[in-house]
């Protein structure tokens, strides 16, 4: 694989929402697990409702500066990809957050139009609370 893939540059690009918004279409839509409360799962429809869900994900679940990914497989295209990664932050709460993601991101004419991102939503929930519940191995 020569470049990132959407996916990749996406994920990488977490807690960054202006660069976050440019890599996407006008009409981009934002899925996550079903099992999440019905605000933070979507699906948020449109470049609006997705970069305020990302502003407010990244402004009030985690501090600032804190997130960072670990990369663990990558594969696809600039048409369709998706990224397997741990997340880790500092939620808003003190609690350090790692939680294993994967992340699938389709693309038209260069801009991302469909996110689906899947979690351990148990572990999310209880890091949050800071129990270390699902904590990925290192």
């Amino acid at each position: 694989m020569n470049s990132p893939t959407p996916a990749r540059r996406l994920v990488e690009a977490f807690g960054d929402c202006a660069l976050m918004a440019s890599l996407y279409a006008d009409d981009v839509v934002w899925r996550l697990n079903h099992s999440l409360a019905a605000n933070i799962a979507g699906p948020h429809e449109g470049k609006d409702a997705v970069t305020g869900f990302n502003e407010a994900v990244f402004q009030k679940f985690y501090e600032a500066r804190s997130v960072r990914v670990d990369i663990h497989d990558e594969i696809g295209d600039e048409a369709s990809s998706v990224v397997r990664f741990d997340f880790h932050a500092r939620s808003s709460r003190g609690h350090d957050y790692d939680v294993e993601y994967v992340l699938f991101a389709k693309t038209r004419q260069g801009r991302i139009y469909e996110v689906v991102e899947l979690l351990d939503t148990l572990a999310s929930n209880e890091q949050h609370q800071g129990n270390r519940v699902g904590v990925p191995p290192s």
